[in-house]
């Protein structure tokens, strides 16, 4: 082994086999690229180069890998004999490791016919005799034995990136030994994990002790007759052999020769270029971002951008667009928008100037200018490019944000990354494009934002084509961004004076219901604390304990539910939670949030639930429940402008009808087609009983297991909503099931798919990725059933409502009436429109939504007419 003459770094010398082992296991098989494959390993093993290259800097850095048993189960053929083989997964990832590793400019080694370990005690050993201070990064406790002066453990802990360093105190301190008798322990207690025997009954503890009492292995077996416990006693003296045996198993050999140039190693960089492929390659995204950060510290040579843009500073007009901008790119060009808010101080409401930055690329120069105000006040803002546009195709990222959306928007690079990766946390630009290698070197930040999303666009367009998600993109996801600005523009009016008078009224009711709480309880107590809530319930009324968590017993709302009758607080803690949840998040914040003209604007965003549903923020006007008394008074505060009125078009059980198609379910078209009430209908099959004698509570356990299949409910999770036994649960599933077999074969059908595919698709195209499927932890794969089933319906139901949308916006520009949609709620659209044409307006969006997609059975669309949205509805 070839070693540097004058070497002061350390050398880090790594248990590739180990530290792959444990990153798999550590982390959730769940973890895969935006195509299914998983990178659990990948990902773990990558953080801990990392986290090496971070806070060491590059050093001479080798991996050492398996290449057998070191002559070990010649001695003893059960050593490691209980490991199974690599699971799946693992076996799917193994490939790519050398190569990460290679990446790093690190050195992989290995020995044909020994363990890792064994060549990293090698290796250690000579840098120890030629002044090298050595570094052994490792799960595997056997290396404590080689910890010496120069020589530290950095064992993982917890996780994979968590490490604690041993010197020879350290492991002293841990196990009571010395490093050199680490064998000698292993030899008296074993090691379970390598199917090392050891000596039964001996366990850390009284190896040490022993260890201190007689000096090494040999002592304690020399001197095992004098030892007063009889077990102990008579364990040591008839597995001496077996000790013996455990130690030579548990000894590393140091005497391999390995070769290795260490110079050489240490002379080795990153290869910049590469690493960033295979992290983009692999989807590493929080890995490439600290790898990025310790890179960009080093004075290597950077990394390679496109040529130099030029940046061209043009003032827009309030009154029209700049010239430059209608000739950028020759007619038929795309050209990216990009436009960035005008800062402002933290304490400020609106900044020094309503100025934005604005940048425009098509593939020559880069554009920047601003879009002001004119000189009557009025904020020209980023509309001004829109319309600039003319017919030219715009690119954009997150083109809602732009503040107007352009008429000829044709890729949205927001919008494309979530339909692309679906379950990812967030779509930022620079953190999209950095993953792919894209940079941009514009000194203008919105002119910069520009090329890049022109760039962007250009990767994810393949991609799209490739996964056939263009239809999904440009039917539905992109005609919707206009139609979600105009309606967050828009808005919901709303009646302060009532809901003012609700607030006043609701907030004496849960004054009143804190008294009679304390009362039913015999003390004062603070009812929204868990912790308080439960010593009340759980120790001093003695009430049925449920589920504990780690600060207590649960008192959640199923909980409550399930001890409703043990004493008559309950109720009363039950009603005093929805009352101050709806207090706090409605009555009290609605006002707050509501312009001068009070109407309230929510927010919409089309990229966060893996399912395709939108989301509502800011308020989540989503979340305003309509079975509950108080909850359809709130529902009344929200009215139309004086002249206009509501209408609220809403579909009838469109998720069961989605499945009684996807699945070809004849009985239930059946009960659709002849009108009846399917939950009725449902519970009289799974019973075997006349409709006219069903009661309330069978009707609405039908009503749980239809959405429970839905929704991928278990019989677990039934009987927990429903308060009855798992059994009956599960018979009331099998039941239905019997009763629909289409449905069965279609959740069979649609599991081994997604199993085998790794996704599954709706309707539209839609696709999901459920890498849990392939989990080896039972309960995971079960939340991936769940989730493959799931998806298809619900992420169907929500491509039916979106078209839906786009559709019904249509229909009215194109019939010149000036009822609009304001508000999406689920399955429901809100319109708002002067009176006098609120029953043609309802009559052209009605088809539009029961046509939006053509099911069998068809879907059915509620509508009404009303001045606030509790009569409309």
């Amino acid at each position: 082994m070839a070693t540097p003459s004058d070497t002061h770094d350390d050398l880090f010398l790594i248990d590739g086999n180990s530290l792959a082992y444990r990153a798999f296991f550590a982390l959730p098989e769940s973890i895969a690229t935006s195509t299914g494959f998983p990178t659990n390993a990948i990902f773990g093993f990558a953080s801990m180069l990392v986290k090496l290259l971070t806070e060491y800097g590059a050093r001479a850095t080798i991996v050492a890998w398996d290449r057998g048993h070191s002559g070990r189960r010649e001695v003893y053929p059960e050593y490691k004999a209980q490991r199974s083989s690599r699971p799946d997964l693992f076996k799917q990832q193994w490939p790519h490791l050398e190569p990460l590793v290679d990446a790093f400019g690190y050195a992989n080694v290995s020995l044909e016919g020994f363990e890792a370990d064994d060549v990293i005690a090698s290796i250690a050993e000579r840098a120890k005799a030629s002044g090298i201070p050595v570094k052994i990064v490792t799960g595997d406790r056997d290396s404590f034995q080689l910890v010496d002066r120069g020589v530290e453990i950095m064992a993982t802990a917890r996780g994979i990136t968590e490490t604690r360093t041993y010197d020879r105190q350290g492991v002293i301190d841990r196990y009571g030994i010395p490093p050199e008798l680490v064998p000698d322990f292993i030899g008296l207690k074993g090691d379970t994990s390598d199917n090392i025997p050891g000596v039964p009954g001996i366990g850390d503890k009284t190896a040490a002790q022993l260890l201190n009492q007689f000096g090494d292995l040999e002592g304690v077996l020399a001197n095992a007759e004098t030892i007063r416990a009889t077990r102990r006693r008579e364990n040591l003296i008839a597995h001496a052999e077996d000790a013996r045996i455990s130690k030579q198993l548990a000894t590393m050999r140091r005497d391999l020769v390995v070769d290795v140039d260490v110079e050489a190693v240490a002379s080795a960089r990153p290869d910049r270029s590469r690493l960033r492929d295979v992290f983009r390659e692999f989807e590493l995204r929080d890995p490439l971002r600290r790898l990025e950060e310790a890179l960009a510290d080093s004075d290597d040579e950077a990394a390679p951008r496109p040529a130099a843009e030029q940046a061209i500073a043009v003032a827009v007009r309030r009154d029209g667009a700049p010239a430059e901008l209608a000739t950028l790119a020759p007619a038929g060009a795309e050209i990216a928008l990009a436009a960035r808010e005008p800062e402002k101080p933290d304490d400020a409401l609106f900044g020094e100037t309503e100025a934005w930055r604005f940048g425009a690329y098509a593939g020559g120069d880069a554009l920047a200018g601003e879009c002001g105000a004119g000189g009557d006040g009025v904020k020209a803002g980023p509309e001004v490019l829109a319309a600039a546009l003319g017919e030219r195709a715009a690119l954009a990222h997150d083109a809602k944000a732009l503040g107007a959306v352009p008429a000829t928007l044709v890729h949205d690079t927001l919008i494309a990354a979530y339909l692309l990766d679906p379950a990812r946390r967030g779509y930022p630009l620079a953190e999209l494009t950095e993953e792919r290698g894209i940079a941009a070197d514009v000194d203008d930040p919105a002119a910069a934002d520009a090329v890049l999303v022109h760039a962007l666009a250009a990767a994810q367009r393949p991609q799209l084509q490739e996964r056939e998600l263009v239809r999904l993109m440009d039917e539905i996801e992109l005609p919707l961004v206009r139609v979600l600005r105009q309606m967050e523009t828009a808005g919901l009016k709303l009646d302060r004076a009532l809901l003012a008078t609700i607030r006043e009224r609701v907030k004496d009711e849960v004054v009143g219901l804190e008294r009679e709480i304390f009362a039913l309880t015999g003390e004062e107590f603070v009812i929204g604390s868990p912790q308080q809530l439960g010593a009340i319930l759980f120790e001093k009324l003695e009430l049925s304990r449920k589920r504990r968590g780690k600060t207590g017993y649960s008192t959640d709302a199923r909980v409550l539910q399930s001890i409703r009758h043990e004493h008559p607080v309950i109720e009363k803690i039950e009603r005093w939670r929805e009352l101050t949840k709806l207090e706090s998040t409605y009555l009290a914040a609605l006002p707050e949030l509501a312009d001068a003209g009070d109407r309230i604007h929510t927010t919409f965003s089309q990229v966060v639930a893996a399912t395709g549903r939108l989301s509502s923020t800011n308020p989540n006007l989503q979340n305003i429940p309509i079975r509950t008394p108080l909850g359809r008074e709130i529902r009344a505060c929200f009215i139309a402008e004086p002249g206009n009125v509501l209408i609220s078009a809403d579909y009838s059980q469109v998720e069961l009808r989605v499945l009684a198609h996807i699945a070809g379910e004849e009985v239930l078209k059946e009960i659709f087609r002849r009108g009846e009430d399917v939950h009725t209908a449902t519970a009289a099959s799974i019973l075997g009983v006349d409709p006219e004698q069903l009661d309330a509570g069978s009707r609405s356990k039908a009503k749980m297991v239809n959405y429970g299949i839905v929704y991928g409910l278990s019989a677990f999770g039934l009987a927990d909503r429903l308060q009855i036994p798992r059994e009956e649960a599960q018979e009331f599933i099998d039941r239905y099931l019997d009763g629909f077999p289409a449905v069965r074969e279609f959740i069979r059908a649609t599991i081994e798919q997604a199993t085998d595919q790794g996704y599954v698709t709706t309707l539209m195209g839609r696709r999901r990725q459920i890498p849990e499927l392939r989990a080896r932890n039972f309960q995971m794969r079960q939340l991936g059933e769940r989730l493959a089933v799931n998806t298809v319906i619900q992420g169907t139901a929500a491509d039916v409502i979106k078209l839906a949308m786009v559709n019904a916006d249509r229909a009215l520009r194109e019939s010149g009436m000036a009822t609009r949609l304001i508000l999406q709620i689920h399955d429901e659209l809100l319109f708002e429109g002067p009176a006098e044409e609120a029953e043609r307006a309802r009559d052209l969006v009605v088809p539009m939504m029961t046509d939006a997609l053509v099911l069998d059975p068809p879907l059915v669309v509620d509508a009404g007419i009303g001045p606030n949205w509790l009569d409309a509805k």
